[in-house]
């Protein structure tokens, strides 16, 4: 029995190290999960105060309310419209279509002239958006339709300029 009790102190002896390490490696793991959720939290609140940083600029802007003019690479203007959230006619069930709209303007077209008719430009792509079914727009050929009909209706607003085409920036239906 002298054999076994020395072999029983010599796994005991071997036992805490197993232990110690066990707890080493909850340790690490602790650390690098504090590391990882401390770098997210400053990664999203470093985009966040951009956005917000962007937002706050474009409440600054002149003529704020509805759209904000970029530069576009052929030479004319791109006015962001607002997204629109309506619901689509359809038998199947209730659908929503959210859409964001980007208006590329021609080169003698002002922002200005839009961002005055933005409340009826609205109304009236509001009014075309809710008059489509899935199977109107579910198709390339469908949204290559409805980005026609929307230059149409936008153009019937302005005097002066006209709108090349709309490029849709955000397209879900759900």
């Amino acid at each position: 029995m002298p054999a076994e009790n020395e072999k029983d102190k010599k796994e005991e002896h071997h036992a805490p190290p197993a232990k110690k390490g066990k707890g080493m490696l909850i340790g690490i793991i602790a650390v690098v999960v504090i590391a990882l959720g401390a770098g997210g939290f400053f990664f999203f609140k470093g985009k966040s105060g951009a956005k917000h940083a962007e937002e706050q600029a474009a409440e600054e802007a002149p003529g704020h309310g509805g759209g904000h003019e970029a530069s576009a690479k052929s030479g004319g203007s791109v006015f962001n419209l607002e997204p629109f959230i309506v619901n689509l006619q359809d038998n199947s069930g209730t659908r929503y279509l959210k859409l964001t709209i980007n208006l590329e303007l021609a080169p003698n077209t002002s922002s200005a002239e839009l961002q005055a008719q933005t409340a009826q430009i609205r109304d009236s792509l509001i009014i075309l958006l809710s008059s489509k079914g899935y199977a109107d727009i579910g198709t390339v050929e469908g949204k290559y339709q409805m980005r026609d009909e929307i230059v149409a209706r936008v153009n019937q607003y302005l005097r002066k300029g006209k709108v090349k085409t709309a490029y849709f920036t955000e397209f879900v239906i759900q």
